[in-house]
C-alpha cells in the first residue's frame, strides 16, 4: 500500500515538472516573440527590397505600440511564438524526462529533439515570411519584387537546406555549446551560466547570418544567377544584418533561454 503510494505521488510530481516545462516555455515565448517578429519581418523586408533596416524596424515597432491586440493576433506574432514556445517546450520536457530515467546522454538527447522540433517550425516561418514580405509589393509601396516564373524549382529545396544548417549552427550553440563552455568556466567567476547563455548564441550569427542572406536571396529570387553574382547581392547587407542578428539572438536564445531556465526551476520546486 505504501509503495503505491508513493509511485502515485511519485507520477503526481513528475506531471507537475511537465506542467512546469510548458508553462515556462509558454511564457518564455511571449516575453522574446514580439523583438523577434519585428526583427524578422524587417530584415526580410530590407533583403529583398533594399529597405532601410531602420525604417522598418521604425514601422513595425511603432504599429506594435500603438495597437497592441493587433499586432499579438496577426501571423507574424502567432508563427513566431509557435516557433519558440514549441523549441522550449521540446527542450525542457526532454530534459525532465531524460534525467528522471538517468540516461547518461541526456545532453545529446535534448540536442537531438530540440533540433527535430526547432528546425522544421524554424523552416516554415522564414518560408512564410519570405513568402508573405520578401515578395510582391515593397512595405512602403516605392518598391515591388514581382513574382518571377520559377526556372530553377531545386531552389526553394537549396534555399530549405541552407535554413536548416543555419539551424544546427544557432541551436548547437544555444542549448549544447553553451552549458558546455558554462560548465568549463571556474565556479568562482560570478554568473558564469548568464555570461555563456548571452554571448554564445550571439556568436554563433557570425555563421549564421551569411547562411541565412544566402538562403533567403534563393528563396525570393528563385531563377537563374551566377554564383557569385548571388553571393554579392546576398551578403550586401551582412555588416547591418549580423549586427540585427546578434541583437535578436539576445531575446531568443539569451534571454528566453534564461526566463525559461529560471521559471523552469522555479515551477518544478512550486509543483514538486
Amino acid at each position: 500500500m505504501q509503495a503505491h503510494l508513493d509511485q502515485s505521488r511519485w507520477c503526481i510530481s513528475q506531471m507537475g515538472h511537465l506542467a512546469g516545462d510548458v508553462t515556462a516555455a509558454a511564457v518564455s515565448a511571449s516575453i522574446v516573440t514580439p523583438a523577434v517578429a519585428i526583427i524578422d519581418r524587417s530584415l526580410v523586408e530590407q533583403s529583398a527590397f533594399n529597405q532601410p533596416i531602420l525604417r522598418g524596424l521604425r514601422r513595425h515597432a511603432l504599429g506594435a505600440l500603438r495597437q497592441p491586440g493587433l499586432f499579438i493576433f496577426q501571423r507574424p506574432f502567432g508563427i513566431v511564438w509557435a516557433l519558440y514556445a514549441a523549441t522550449y517546450s521540446v527542450a525542457n520536457v526532454t530534459d525532465t524526462i531524460t534525467r528522471k530515467l538517468k540516461i547518461t546522454a541526456a545532453g545529446t538527447i535534448t540536442f537531438a529533439t530540440t533540433m527535430l522540433a526547432n528546425v522544421p517550425l524554424a523552416l516554415w516561418k522564414d518560408m512564410r515570411f519570405a513568402k508573405e514580405y520578401g515578395i510582391g509589393p515593397g512595405p512602403d509601396a516605392k518598391t515591388s519584387r514581382s513574382t518571377v516564373p520559377l526556372q530553377v524549382k531545386s531552389l526553394a529545396r537549396m534555399a530549405a537546406a541552407v535554413f536548416l544548417l543555419r539551424d544546427g549552427v544557432t541551436i548547437f550553440g544555444s542549448f549544447t555549446l553553451a552549458p558546455w563552455l558554462s560548465d568549463a568556466i571556474p565556479d568562482d567567476l560570478a554568473y558564469s551560466p548568464v555570461i555563456a547563455q548571452l554571448t554564445v548564441p550571439v556568436l554563433t550569427q557570425l555563421v549564421a547570418t551569411p547562411l541565412h542572406l544566402f538562403a533567403l536571396d534563393m528563396y525570393t529570387r528563385q531563377y537563374t544567377v551566377p554564383f557569385l553574382e548571388r553571393v554579392r547581392y546576398s551578403q550586401q547587407y551582412l555588416p547591418s544584418s549580423t549586427l540585427l542578428r546578434c541583437v535578436r539572438i539576445v531575446p531568443a536564445f539569451g534571454i528566453g533561454c534564461l526566463a525559461n531556465m529560471e521559471l523552469r526551476a522555479a515551477l518544478h520546486t512550486k509543483l514538486a
